[in-house]
């Protein structure tokens, strides 16, 4: 169980490595030393770095919407520890049609 990654049609295999690289954060060490260490080894300035990890989508194969089934989006590390504290989670696409259904049944 971990994070399923979709890379952008224009990215490459070295950029599938640095979202690999992006998203192996562990939590423990400090975010800003993780994102000097990436830029350092890809020879890559940050808004470069950010500008890659934007075009690959990252979501979480064990946290699904309980309505649809839909794999949770993350956008940064720390989302994962957070959606993965949810007793459940529903996506945009069902929040928004429950808020509906809840506000036509008035």
């Amino acid at each position: 169980m971990g994070i399923r990654l979709e890379l952008g049609m224009t990215q490459n295999e070295r950029d599938r490595k640095i979202c690999e690289d992006y998203w192996a954060y562990d939590n423990k060490s400090g975010f800003i030393g993780h994102i000097k260490s990436l830029c350092k080894q890809y020879k890559l300035s940050s808004y470069i770095l950010f500008e890659t990890i934007a075009g690959c989508y990252a979501c979480l194969d064990d946290v699904l919407c309980e309505y649809c089934g839909t794999a949770c989006p993350v956008e940064v590390p720390a989302d994962i520890l957070h959606m993965r504290s949810k007793i459940s989670w529903s996506c945009t696409v069902c929040e928004n049609a429950l808020w509906r259904e809840h506000n036509i049944n008035k």
